[in-house]
């Protein structure tokens, strides 16, 4: 009887630390329920546009497609759409591309804040414009993306 006692209280301990680390980080679509998802409204994708383009080289040349967005989220939400960047060697556009972005809710509970974590195939910033800092995610996109419940990019817009 003791031993089920601790194995419950155990149990129970497991589940309230979960639930203190998701109120920091909501737990990803993939893993709960089909969540409902909304369009990102005009001055939220010009807010995040100008918000996510600074971790690029040339954040003014940037061009964005958007997927709809969890109207509950809170904390940081992990976010995916496509985005098409000029090549560092010319000056083309390289086409879109998928991109993993952590993206919060400002005091107004509109989508404000954001950085992009990672493109397929393409180096972000970490901040600088030192070509040093720059990396490529290799597969992190894809992975991420589908943790966070978005497979279907055919819908940006």
């Amino acid at each position: 009887m003791i031993v089920w006692r601790a194995v419950g209280v155990l149990s129970a301990a497991a589940v309230l630390s979960a639930c203190a680390v998701t109120t920091q980080v909501p737990i990803s679509p993939m893993a709960t329920a089909p969540i409902e998802m909304r369009p990102f409204s005009a001055s939220e994708k010009a807010v995040l546009a100008k918000k996510l383009s600074q971790t690029l080289k040339d954040p003014n040349t940037v061009q964005f497609k958007w997927l709809p967005v969890a109207p509950n989220g809170s904390g940081l939400i992990g976010y995916c759409g496509l985005v098409n960047v000029k090549s560092s060697r010319g000056g083309s556009y390289v086409g879109f591309r998928r991109f993993f972005a952590m993206i919060s809710k400002g005091p107004k509970g509109d989508y404000t804040e954001g950085r992009i974590e990672h493109i397929d195939g393409i180096p972000v910033t970490s901040g600088g414009s030192n070509a040093e800092e720059d990396t490529v995610e290799t597969g992190l996109t894809e992975d991420n993306c589908k943790s966070w419940g978005y497979t279907d990019f055919s819908g940006a817009t």
